[in-house]
């Protein structure tokens, strides 16, 4: 169980699946927020309810990116490069398959097979 308290500016805030998704410009009584960055175009407040777990200076968020309410995605945050866009284009007539994740010893996010 974590203590609001140890959450501290500069922490990097990610979701539950270990997905970076800022860093922590701002605490206050209630939470604290996100800076704008790669994921959010403008600052985005966090309650401490939210918080999942602390690892270190990473706080995990009980929800992933998608569920976030009101999140805002910068603009071109999920652009992709012209071999990307190619490659998903190929793969458009295959069937969709959700991947699962997990971390792996090091604490990377790698697929599950």
């Amino acid at each position: 169980m974590f203590k609001p308290t140890d959450i501290q500016r500069g922490m990097v805030v990610r979701d539950r699946d270990g997905e970076a998704l800022g860093g922590i410009v701002a605490v206050d009584p209630r939470g604290f927020t996100i800076g704008k960055g790669r994921i959010f175009e403008r600052e985005y407040p966090v309650r401490f309810s939210e918080v999942d777990d602390l690892d270190g200076d990473d706080v995990y968020l009980r929800r992933d990116l998608a569920s976030l309410p009101g999140a805002i995605l910068a603009e071109g945050a999920l652009d992709l490069d012209d071999e990307a866009r190619h490659n998903m284009e190929d793969a458009s007539h295959a069937p969709h398959r959700p991947v699962v994740y997990t971390h792996d010893l090091t604490g990377a996010l790698v697929p599950m097979e």
